[in-house]
């Protein structure tokens, strides 16, 4: 069974770690056009996703549901919920963070 937990551990490591990149890659296209490489944009993702957890959860929001329903619906695709909710969390929050960084550079 130690084997079965560990394997969890990497793999939600693993899961961070894409949907981080894809969040940043996806924030540093709305705020800049262009992403920052994979490094910078899993950082950025990882560090967007605490910002986005905390701001949904203050508003007591699930994000992605709709989404989720509405994929499901249409084109009969079973998607996680933790999934979207993770990206579309993590992908406001980088956004959050780059514009403040963009706001304190004066736009840079």
């Amino acid at each position: 069974m130690e084997i079965l937990s560990n394997s969890g551990n990497v793999l939600n490591i693993v899961m961070m770690v894409v949907v981080g990149a894809m969040a940043g890659s996806l924030a540093g296209f709305i705020i800049r056009g262009n992403n920052y490489g994979f490094i910078v944009n899993a950082v950025l993702g990882i560090f967007g996703a605490v910002v986005g957890g905390a701001i949904f959860n203050m508003l007591n929001i699930t994000p992605g549901k709709g989404i989720v329903k509405m994929i499901s619906d249409t084109f009969q695709v079973n998607l996680p919920l933790n999934f979207v909710g993770m990206l579309v969390s993590a992908t406001l929050g980088a956004v959050i963070i780059l514009f403040g960084l963009k706001v304190i550079r004066g736009g840079k």
